[in-house]
């Protein structure tokens, strides 16, 4: 008897012991390039530090320099423009990222035949890095010898002038982040009841009344989880601003990511671009909080 019980300990010491084990590789990685980042983002914040110099401890005086509250208005004016410009990005995309895959994943989930196919052809853009997304869009969107120009015979100043340089990049960031919501609009799809779909058909529903009353309500929590993870992915848009437009024109693109980057690496100002970060993080938890608010009231009805 008691063979058996050291027996059991030893097999229940051995399973916690393996299951650690692989919790161990993704410890690593969360303290060290999250964790660890984190604690000196929120010590910097509040320090001086050009990279090569002694840090300095400063209080609040970053965050006073953002709200120009010392007089230096034009930090705080370049700032909040880019925090602005970010705003109008997420306004704008994110409707566009939840409309249009979940556009593409009724007509693909509707399709069976070629439904593959267009899965695939929406999809492939997703798994392109930023870069390549920028470089393919830069040669449609040249002005002088851009594809999109030359087959409409036009000479539209798609990265140089307003409003072009924003339609520029919505049509990049769209084409970019289809697929990847796609996919996940086509899993809600596929486990929506058939039989409540087959009972409205028989009801006398038409396709319409069946997407408002039965599809859209049962993929509630997908559209919420795809608001919340769109919206903060279009917060830390960088790469298509940076490559595509360069900000440009006259800063007009430069959104919050830019502005953190140029203050860090530009200016040799991290204290500062800590703080901008952190003023960030704290608009994006509130969309954080509030999306997940959205998605835990149903359930508490």
């Amino acid at each position: 008897m008691k063979a058996s019980m050291s027996e059991k300990h030893r097999t229940k010491a051995l399973d916690e012991v393996s299951s650690f084990l692989f919790v161990v590789p993704y410890l690593v990685f969360f303290i060290a390039f999250a964790l660890i980042p984190l604690v000196l983002c929120l010590t910097l914040a509040f320090c001086q530090w050009d990279g090569a110099n002694e840090i300095e401890w400063i209080g609040l005086q970053n965050f006073k320099l953002l709200f120009g509250a010392l007089g230096t208005g034009q930090i705080a004016k370049e700032f909040w423009e880019a925090i602005l410009h970010t705003l109008l990005f997420v306004a704008i995309e994110t409707p566009l990222l939840i409309i249009l895959p979940f556009a593409v994943a009724l007509l693909i989930h509707k399709c069976k035949r070629a439904g593959n196919f267009f899965m695939g052809a929406f999809y492939f853009p997703s798994i392109l890095s930023v870069a390549t997304v920028c470089i393919i869009w830069y040669f449609m969107f040249d002005t002088n010898a851009g594809i999109l120009n030359n087959l409409f015979g036009q000479n539209i100043p798609w990265l140089t002038q307003q409003p072009y340089a924003w339609i520029s990049l919505f049509i990049l960031s769209s084409w970019w982040g289809i697929g990847g919501n796609m996919v996940l609009y086509l899993a809600g799809l596929s486990n929506v009841p058939k039989d409540c779909l087959e009972a409205a058909a028989l009801d006398g529903a038409g396709p319409w009344r069946s997407l408002i009353s039965i599809t859209i309500p049962c993929m509630r929590h997908t559209m919420i989880y795809v608001l919340m993870m769109t919206t903060l992915s279009s917060f830390n848009v960088f790469g298509q601003p940076e490559i595509l437009t360069a900000g440009g024109p006259d800063s007009s693109t430069t959104v919050a990511m830019m502005e953190i980057y140029n203050t860090a690496f530009g200016g040799s100002k991290f204290g500062r671009a800590c703080a901008m970060s952190l003023l960030l993080a704290i608009i994006m938890v509130a969309f954080t909080i509030t999306s997940y608010r959205l998605q835990t009231k149903g359930d508490e009805l």
